[in-house]
């Protein structure tokens, strides 16, 4: 009797010392995952800090591109947003065109502005060294636009086109589209592979979103775009939805330039006091100005004759000017 006593005792001792060390060690490991969890949070807090500085930086210094290295995030943009895991920032005024998901330790930063003709924003594309865009039948004068440090090849046609190694792959098609996934990028995930087809010009024309589903392209938003630079933000976009809402804001913007450049020629109308002034002629743009403040309103339905009907205008506009200048009058902008 007293050996089983003692031997339940020591069985009680064992059990005792599980309990305790397991609650031990949840303690411990509860501990470490908070501070873990802290640290994650602060980190991702310092990088989305750090994103705010980056892209305002990069939204001041028109005409060039930057590589900024951050800690290993991943970003994800959403209308007017960006966001790492919980925390979140509005882009507020900034006209960001970006892939949906950035994942990296690297970002490239493009900047350029958006004139109509007058400039009337800056515009900031956001990219990583990841990502590849592989344009078809593209005008030779986009090479030009398109910097060395972005992950880019021209080709003729899709069989052209070999896997190097990127982890997401966005093709723009220039010329005759196709839906068939290259055999070589099946095997990437859907959301890796996205594609882009243009039908117009380098000044304005209609954009269709693709996104892969298995071994087919499937469309998944279409749009408009006017001017280079909108076209340029329509290729770092991989949907409609981000696209179109960074171009809201641009023509926003560019709506309120108008009106103070509508006031200016108002102005200038009233200086010029006599009809036979050579110089009236140039100052009265009413037809041109009025017009691209009521479009720039207008420009969220993005429909074709808007877009045309804003290229016709701006383009008047730009010779007036020219012409004003050469005639020694008070230039429009």
């Amino acid at each position: 009797m007293r050996y089983k006593r003692g031997a339940v005792e020591v069985q009680f001792n064992w059990i005792f010392v599980l309990i305790v060390g397991a609650i031990i060690l949840i303690l411990f490991s509860s501990i470490i995952l908070r501070q873990k969890n802290i640290s994650e949070t602060s980190k991702n807090a310092l990088v989305l800090k750090s994103l705010d500085a980056i892209l305002s930086g990069a939204e001041v210094s028109g005409g060039t591109v930057n590589i900024v290295k951050i800690p290993e995030t991943k970003i994800d943009f959403r209308c007017n947003r960006y966001s790492i895991d919980k925390l979140s920032k509005q882009l507020d005024v900034m006209n960001v065109f970006a892939p949906s998901t950035i994942q990296g330790d690297r970002l490239i930063t493009l900047t350029k502005d958006f004139s109509i003709p007058y400039r009337a924003s800056n515009l900031v594309y956001l990219t990583s060294p990841h990502h590849r865009y592989s344009f078809l039948g593209a005008p030779s004068e986009l090479k030009t636009s398109i910097p060395e440090d972005i992950f880019s090849d021209f080709f003729v046609s899709l069989e052209e086109i070999s896997y190097r190694g990127e982890k997401k792959s966005r093709f723009i098609f220039f010329a005759s589209f196709s839906d068939i996934v290259p055999a070589e990028f099946v095997r990437l995930k859907d959301g890796d592979v996205s594609a882009l087809k243009i039908t117009g010009n380098l000044d304005f024309g209609t954009l269709e979103f693709f996104q892969k589903q298995g071994s087919s392209f499937v469309s998944v938003g279409t749009s408009k775009y006017l001017t280079e630079e909108a076209l340029i933000g329509a290729i770092f976009s991989d949907s409609s939805e981000l696209y179109d809402c960074a171009m809201d804001n641009v023509f926003r913007k560019a709506n309120i330039i108008t009106q103070i450049y509508i006031e200016r020629t108002q102005s200038l109308v009233s200086k010029y006091s006599s009809s036979q002034d050579r110089c009236l002629n140039f100052a009265n743009t009413a037809y041109s100005l009025n017009a691209l403040e009521t479009l720039s309103v207008e420009s969220s339905d993005f429909s074709t004759a808007n877009i045309e009907s804003m290229f016709s205008a701006s383009s008047l506009l730009k010779n007036q000017n020219k012409q004003a200048q050469l005639q020694s009058c008070s230039t429009i902008y």
